[in-house]
């Protein structure tokens, strides 16, 4: 589909044919958009974390740091989760060992790059001894902002997209019949809650809430839209990071609750006494 052009119908818009890439003057080398869409997410999501570190009791030194951790670990834990799924693409007969080495032809989940980058972050507190709540619930911000960027390397690659729909915000490739634009709902969904996040962060009522509030918010969003991609990764017949959304999404809004209750009860027994409840 790269070289397909995609046109949204019932929005009058047509013929639309990105570029999948472009060539450094003078070479042969070329630079895909996917990847240079992917890193203005990520360098945005770090401008914004920069921006908002003292409020969190975190130091710009230690975001820059986790910067050069995370991402590493965050692509290797893309590329993992993607070939660990996809196993027979990269290895089998006739298969070259390094095939699953050449990412510049495709295959990162975003899941496995959460993953990647959480475990880079666990390793880097607990070596520094700081706090990894509080990283966590900036970096998670953070995260839907670069999250809602990267999907439109999706759009330029023709990707990503659903099944058939009849609705007027369809999406044809090459002329074919209407698909949902999941590159689209999830990129809204992600800056719907990068900016739900961003307002209700400075009034958070404990360390680990907003960590929490990610996994929740863009676990219940990745799961509804992951049931329409045809693309997706699987065990069986069951949908690799459907499955694995509804879980964090559930595990996410238990735990939130179960501190929810906690700081409500904590209230309640230490409120003061007044007037006229004292000696009742």
């Amino acid at each position: 589909f790269l070289t397909s052009p995609i046109s949204f119908p019932g929005l009058g818009i047509e013929g639309i044919n990105p570029p999948d890439g472009f060539c450094i003057p003078g070479t042969n080398f070329e630079i895909k958009f996917y990847g240079v869409i992917i890193a203005i997410g990520v360098l945005l999501a770090v401008t914004y974390c920069l921006r908002r570190a003292k409020q969190f009791g975190v130091t710009q030194d230690d975001i820059l740091n986790l910067v050069l951790i995370c991402l590493p670990s965050a692509i290797v834990g893309a590329r993992l989760y993607y070939v660990i799924f996809e196993w027979d693409q990269f290895f089998g007969p006739g298969i070259p060992w390094y095939r699953f080495l050449d990412i510049r032809s495709g295959g990162l989940a975003i899941y496995g790059g959460v993953i990647g980058a959480v475990l880079g972050m666990l390793i880097y507190t607990r070596v520094r001894k700081l706090k990894i709540f509080p990283c966590l619930d900036l970096t998670g911000i953070g995260l839907l902002l670069g999250q809602a960027i990267g999907r439109w390397g999706n759009f330029v690659n023709g990707e990503a997209h659903g099944g058939p729909t009849t609705l007027p915000w369809g999406m044809t490739i090459d002329g074919q019949s209407m698909v949902h634009p999941t590159f689209l709902y999830e990129s809204l969904w992600n800056l719907a809650g990068f900016v739900l996040l961003h307002f209700y962060s400075k009034k958070r009522r404990f360390k680990g809430e907003i960590a929490l509030l990610y996994a929740a918010w863009y676990g219940a969003g990745r799961a509804w839209i992951e049931g329409l991609r045809t693309d997706s990764l699987y065990i069986g017949s069951v949908r690799v990071s459907q499955l694995l959304a509804i879980i964090s999404c559930v595990a996410a809004i238990a735990v939130l609750a179960r501190q929810y209750h906690r700081i409500k009860v904590a209230k309640a027994f230490y409120m003061p006494k007044t007037d006229e409840n004292k000696g009742e």
